[in-house]
């Protein structure tokens, strides 16, 4: 069978009388003379971060900024190393895995990598990025330092702050490990299966695959089709210790949690900073909507609550800020949608109801803009917490008058 899924891309004319012309896959070769080679994929992907799918594996893991390729680091050299404004750092390794024996080798390299990178005080990875390669491709030194590197895509970052939020996220081996490629075959998703219960996992692995087509005309130029294969959960960390120099981690005395990703640690993190009480409660409430089919998925800053009740549509119930606040009017498009924002107006009255002192605000003549608030702001989530059955109730409610009326159309 094909490596791919997919057909090759077509160029497709607006005149009819044209023939739509297929692109050309260029195949990355191992010491090639063609030129793309495993090096020219380390340049693409940290000249253009952006060909990565960063958003779709960890949404809170943007912008992307890159550092340095070719980072020393005691079992060898990290491929790419970027960050992010707000302390991450995400480890790309480029490799041609051909089969399963060389991709099974690549996952272990880079968790040595990431093992690696756990041991680094802030200072000594501010010393292995000076003496690695700069991200320009011109084989010298980085110029700045990883904060300046960072503060020029986002001025406004504290460099104490960065410097703490990086040292924390070392300690915890808490990054984003990429595993980027061509020529990735069927099954190449099994490589992770053993990852779910790895005892301490703390990062996300997720294995990407960059197709890459030649764009005709004068100008050149590429088409890439990135492509996420397979990506892990983590699990919360389980007991770390050092014994005759090395590193071992056991798993938690009462046994594995429930998987989560470095964005929904990020979320509660950020929310407990202001709203510590809050947060053993939302995850409880959560899992009761996971029990009645509703998903929560996590942003860059929010927590979102959706009911997808058949594959045209997706129900947004809430998005939970890390301040605190609750965004209801999100539920009102889909709704007028198909002609019933009755539907959602029913749902924010409800919530009113709920809350003493809330109210629906109308901001604006559209009804698609309505929403529930309190003293002036939205309302906030330890109100609607303190009537949860309530909120799940009128989250039922919902559900039942919107599979009704989605029958009838």
């Amino acid at each position: 069978m094909s490596e791919t899924q997919y057909g090759l891309p077509l160029i497709v004319p607006k005149s009819a009388e044209d023939n739509a012309r297929s692109l050309k896959r260029i195949r990355i070769e191992k010491g090639g003379s063609s030129g793309f080679d495993e090096r020219w994929l380390q340049k693409l992907i940290i000249r253009y971060p952006n060909v990565l799918p960063i958003e779709q594996i960890e949404a809170a893991l943007t912008p992307v900024v890159p550092i340095c390729m070719e980072l020393p680091v005691n079992s060898g050299f990290i491929d790419v190393l970027y960050a992010t404004p707000d302390g991450y750092l995400i480890i790309g390794e480029t490799k041609l895995f051909r089969n399963p024996e060389a991709r099974r080798a690549v996952v272990a390299q880079v968790i040595d990598y990431a093992k690696d990178l756990a041991v680094l005080s802030y200072e000594k990875l501010e010393d292995a990025v000076s003496k690695a390669e700069a991200p320009d491709g011109t084989g010298g030194h980085p110029r700045v330092r990883l904060y300046e590197a960072v503060a020029a895509f986002r001025e406004e970052i504290s460099e104490n702050q960065f410097i703490d939020a990086v040292s924390r996220n070392l300690k915890r081996g808490r990054f984003l490990l990429l595993v980027v490629g061509d020529g990735v075959q069927e099954g190449a998703e099994h490589i992770t299966n053993f990852l779910q219960q790895h005892a301490g996992m703390h990062f996300t692995l997720a294995l990407v695959a960059l197709e890459i087509f030649e764009l005709p005309g004068e100008g050149g130029g590429c088409l890439v089709q990135p492509r996420v294969l397979a990506r892990t959960v983590n699990i919360e960390r389980g007991i770390v210790s050092f014994e005759n120099g090395a590193i071992t981690i056991k798993p938690p005395a009462d046994g594995p949690k429930r998987p989560g990703n470095i964005s929904e640690e990020k979320f509660y993190e950020e929310l407990g900073a202001n709203f510590l009480a809050v947060v053993p409660r939302l995850k409880a409430f959560t899992a009761k909507l996971e029990m009645i089919g509703i998903g929560v998925e996590f942003g860059k800053s929010s927590l979102q609550i959706k009911w997808h009740s058949d594959e045209q549509h997706t129900w947004n119930f809430a998005n939970v800020l890390t301040n605190g606040k609750v965004w209801t009017e999100i539920l009102n498009e889909p709704a007028d949608r198909i002609g019933r924002i009755d539907l959602s107006h029913a749902y924010l009255d409800r919530l009113k109801s709920l809350v003493p002192g809330a109210y629906v605000k109308h901001p604006t003549t559209r009804q698609v803009s309505w929403y529930v608030a309190k003293g002036g702001s939205y309302v906030m989530i330890e109100d609607l917490l303190a009537h949860e059955d309530g909120w799940l109730a009128a989250i039922q409610e919902f559900m039942a008058a919107a599979t009704e009326a989605l029958k009838s159309q």
